[in-house]
């Protein structure tokens, strides 16, 4: 683990969750109220690589990294334990296993990441603002992960000839990697490529079918 994951990745995301909790003052507090605090709240934070915390009402969601082990799981069950019968607590945390290789460990984080959908607007190769997140998070991963290569494939459902469904995927899967560039990704770590149609999902035949087969596919290196 004595690598660059650990540098980039994990160091950032310590300097994040460290720098939210500090703004918590030891307290007790009800959730809808800023901040929401409590000492044992404060703990879990503190254990955890990248934390955020959301409070509504009677409603506490929980994101972020944390290291498994022993110590995370007690401040959870501790801090669950400590929760008033009404107050609804979710838990949306990556735990990233310390015992697995930087390549295993880097597979299984872009495994998620890229589960999202890139969208574009109509037929065009705009980009969907609803992908912004899903490639921001490649972004910071394609940066700690940087000894990989990624390959961005754009795929067409049949409508038109193949030849400008082909032209259109590659162009797609270009303004991924500019994207991804612009955000501090070496380019020279991203390969592009155009399968227009010859790789279908599902049923040309649907509209269904057609949105589908139209998507961007990453693959790791």
């Amino acid at each position: 683990m004595q690598l660059r994951f650990q540098i980039g990745l994990i160091t950032t995301l310590l300097v994040v969750g460290l720098a939210f909790t500090t703004l918590l003052a030891t307290g007790t507090a009800k959730p809808g109220q800023t901040p929401y605090s409590t000492p044992g709240l404060n703990a879990l934070l503190e254990s955890m690589l990248d934390a955020q915390v959301d409070t509504a009402a009677s409603r506490i969601t929980l994101r972020g990294v944390a290291s498994s082990g022993h110590e995370w799981t007690r401040l959870l069950s501790q801090f669950r334990a400590s929760l008033a019968d009404d107050v609804e607590f979710s838990v949306a945390v990556f735990v990233v296993d310390t015992s697995l290789s930087l390549l295993d460990m880097c597979t299984q984080m872009f495994s998620r990441i890229t589960a999202v959908r890139v969208n574009f607007r109509l037929s065009g190769t705009t980009l969907s603002t609803a992908s912004y997140p899903t490639l921001d998070r490649l972004a910071d991963f394609a940066r700690d992960c940087s000894h990989s290569t990624i390959l961005i494939t754009g795929h067409s459902d049949e409508s038109g000839n193949e030849s400008s469904n082909k032209r259109l995927s590659r162009a797609r899967a270009q303004v991924v990697a500019d994207y991804l560039s612009a955000r501090g990704v070496n380019p020279d770590s991203l390969s592009v490529a155009g399968a227009g149609s010859e790789f279908p999902i599902a049923d040309n035949a649907t509209p269904q079918g057609r949105e589908r087969n139209r998507r961007i596919v990453f693959e790791l290196l």
